[in-house]
């Protein structure tokens, strides 16, 4: 959970940071950040409450000792955060240089950056195992939080209540296509920093 919650808390700084010091148009409104923060990504954090334990730390007590900020953990919230946010942030400059309209690119922003987190969570349930080597549904609370964020931000991007509200626009289908590419292009960057950590820790 602190690797999930740290590294959404950077990927929104370093996003924002970066434009503001590039001097570009924020990519993502307060009210947008506020949405994913206390609506989207609050029911995934509450369910990983529930884990079961998948990296065994039930039955090895010495885990619950361990530094929280141990290279590894320090290493996947920098992988999560910084190269999450360095992505969308290329993506973002390119295509306000490209002329495509500010709103419809907010929204893309928003989207990607709402349907990471929630998406990211199902690799970061453990921190040791590759996700393809366990069930990475099997916390059906998990499940149904993630289902529920992803059926707020499609609310927020379609419903034309909250479009008013957030200042979101309809996305076509391949802009949704785009940004479940960019949980992709993380989910995989993340499972590539604990393969290294786990070569790492058999070797030594």
């Amino acid at each position: 959970m602190i690797v999930y919650l740290l590294s959404d808390a950077l990927d929104e700084l370093l996003l924002i940071g970066g434009s503001i010091l590039a001097g570009l148009p924020l990519p993502i409104t307060a009210l947008q950040i506020l949405f994913v923060n206390f609506f989207s990504d609050s029911f995934p954090a509450i369910a990983l409450a529930f884990e079961d334990g998948i990296d065994g730390l039930g039955k090895r007590p010495r885990k619950l000792a361990r530094n929280l900020f141990d290279p590894e953990m320090r290493f996947l919230i920098l992988v999560i955060g910084f190269f999450s946010s360095a992505f969308l942030f290329f993506l973002y400059y390119w295509m306000i240089a490209a002329g495509f309209a500010p709103e419809l690119v907010r929204t893309f922003i928003f989207a990607s950056f709402s349907t990471h987190t929630l998406f990211v969570v199902f690799s970061v349930r453990s921190l040791e195992k590759s996700i393809l080597s366990y069930n990475p549904f099997s916390n059906r609370y998990l499940l149904v939080g993630s289902g529920i964020g992803v059926g707020l931000t499609a609310c927020a991007i379609y419903v034309p209540w909250f479009q008013n509200i957030l200042g979101t626009s309809a996305l076509p289908f391949l802009w949704i296509m785009g940004a479940l590419a960019v949980s992709a292009i993380n989910i995989t960057a993340i499972e590539m920093g604990k393969s290294l950590f786990r070569r790492k820790n058999i070797n030594s």
